[in-house]
């Protein structure tokens, strides 16, 4: 398959005694031919990942959809080396029974996740289906919670002013990674922040698809603001903080586990999203960290941008007595 991934919806059925449906592929699928997976149904390009799975549930199960929740995303492989990412949705009190005809699926059976030794079940569908019903797994579960991702976001947070606060403040306002400086690193932190936080709760909104950062849109308005010093852009930077803090102090488990389209992944929850934040701040280090580098190479030379003091001359040499 050429291109990016498949984006894909995948129906976790449980009855009430606890077993899944798995169907197997007809051999004729170049991809899982053969192969017993749970239902899937790639998604359309004018679908979101809901329609994909009612849809699924409807035309090809022929059940009448119940109520049903984001589960997990698989990245799957496929024989000829396609990649699915496949987003899969617990689904609980579906009207009717589960039949399918001979141009969907080549077999069907309700099994016990992770007993189905006979079925060749894809090997990552079966991981993840013995991990999310075994007694350990179900013991230790959790819902999302504030705490997680706050201790998340202050690590990432402290790691990335330590490796600030490590370049020399000279070189602060100076390019060293491209056409970056520290101080352009901080302002994108404390913009990124402001945005997602503001994204997620769009996604407590049923139907809404994730926008995500423009990098590129932030670049063009960012170089015709006025300039700021550091303190300005820590104090956005605390500032965006705080405002993410106290949301995250107010809201739900049910909250953090809502979740919304994405153009790419297909779902993302409220919690992940929020989680980002840290992700793109510890890359962030990443380039702070090479920027220190650089500014260490030329450690005794002049900041770019400045003027040549008036005991030298233009190639640096003193001038003086």
């Amino acid at each position: 398959m050429a291109g990016g991934p498949e984006i894909a919806t995948a129906a976790l059925l449980v009855r009430e005694d606890g077993t899944v449906l798995l169907v197997q592929h007809h051999e004729s699928h170049l991809e899982f031919g053969g192969r017993w997976s749970l239902p899937m149904h790639v998604v359309g390009d004018e679908e979101v990942a809901e329609d994909a799975l009612e849809r699924l549930l409807r035309e090809v199960l022929h059940v009448e959809p119940g109520p049903y929740e984001f589960a997990e995303t698989l990245y799957l492989s496929g024989e000829s080396g396609g990649r699915y990412i496949v987003n899969v949705f617990t689904c609980v009190e579906w009207g009717g029974e589960p039949r399918y005809t001979g141009r969907s699926f080549a077999d069907g059976a309700w099994a016990r996740p992770g007993a189905a030794g006979a079925i060749d079940l894809d090997p990552d569908v079966r991981a993840w289906l013995f991990d999310a019903f075994s007694e350990d797994a179900a013991a230790q579960a959790e819902p999302e919670d504030q705490s997680a991702i706050v201790s998340q976001l202050t690590d990432a947070r402290g790691e990335m002013l330590a490796a600030f606060d490590s370049i020399p403040s000279q070189w602060h306002d100076n390019a060293l990674d491209g056409s970056w400086s520290p101080m352009d690193v901080l302002a994108q932190a404390a913009a990124v922040e402001a945005y997602t936080l503001d994204e997620a709760q769009r996604l407590l909104v049923p139907g809404h698809t994730w926008r995500d950062f423009n990098d590129d849109q932030w670049k063009a308005d960012y170089r015709v603001r006025p300039p700021e010093t550091t303190a300005e852009i820590r104090a956005r930077l605390d500032e965006a903080r705080a405002n993410t803090r106290a949301w995250l102090d107010q809201a739900t488990p049910e909250q953090l586990a809502t979740f919304g389209n994405h153009l790419e992944r297909g779902v993302v929850t409220v919690g992940n999203r929020l989680e980002d934040i840290a992700r793109r701040e510890r890359e962030h280090v990443a380039r702070l960290r090479r920027m220190r580098e650089a500014a260490q190479i030329t450690d005794g030379a002049l900041p770019l941008g400045a003027v040549p003091s008036d005991d030298q001359d233009d190639d640096g040499a003193s001038t003086g007595a």
